[in-house]
């Protein structure tokens, strides 16, 4: 693969979309993904924190407020440039959240990054959630709803609206693969449109 041919794949939704499960059908194409959750998570242990979904917002917010809305997204670009260093030019992004990251990353990145949103109406986000069995899934609908505001207040609706794909994820697994992969074909193909 030449530096010509990169695909980097910006992947946004609201928590409980299917991220992850589109990320696992790239990486099945030889995509790496690098999760901005990750980052984060590295400095909440860099900092001393217990590693806990609250201390990873508190130091999220912190790092944007201290460094701007893109740091993430920044940070996020170290680990893609040493991937691209490496040969590996097949990438996603899992987990953008605003305009500024997105703005970083087009800046950074140029017309090699792309963004595909991903879509799951609210109730079968909450059900897939709470089957997830995770320490950060919500225990009730309120929490549910107060963590979508959380989300949506970082920017992520936005993101989402703008983005350049939404895939729907409001069906089976399986038909969520068969959409995942043939979009991973139309972009491989060059059919960015």
């Amino acid at each position: 693969m030449t530096e010509s041919e990169i695909t980097i794949i910006g992947v946004t939704g609201m928590p409980g979309s299917g991220k992850s499960v589109f990320a696992e059908h790239a990486n099945n194409k030889d995509y790496k993904t690098v999760v901005m959750g990750d980052v984060v998570r590295a400095k909440v242990l860099e900092y001393g924190y217990e590693p806990t979904p609250e201390s990873g917002r508190k130091v999220m917010l912190e790092l944007r407020e201290k460094h701007g809305e893109e740091t993430i997204a920044h940070l996020t670009c170290l680990t893609i440039d040493k991937l691209t260093e490496q040969g590996q030019y097949k990438i996603i992004i899992d987990g953008i959240r605003s305009q500024a990251e997105v703005k970083h990353f087009r800046k950074h990145l140029g017309d090699d990054f792309i963004i595909v949103a991903i879509h799951v109406d609210p109730l079968i986000r909450y059900r897939r959630l709470k089957l997830r069995g995770r320490n950060d899934a919500p225990r009730t609908e309120e929490d549910f709803a107060i963590r979508d505001e959380a989300e949506l207040s970082l920017g992520l609706g936005e993101t989402i609206a703008f983005s350049n794909y939404i895939l729907s994820n409001n069906r089976t697994l399986e038909s969520f693969k068969v959409s995942s992969i043939s979009l991973l074909n139309d972009l491989e193909t060059g059919d960015k449109t």
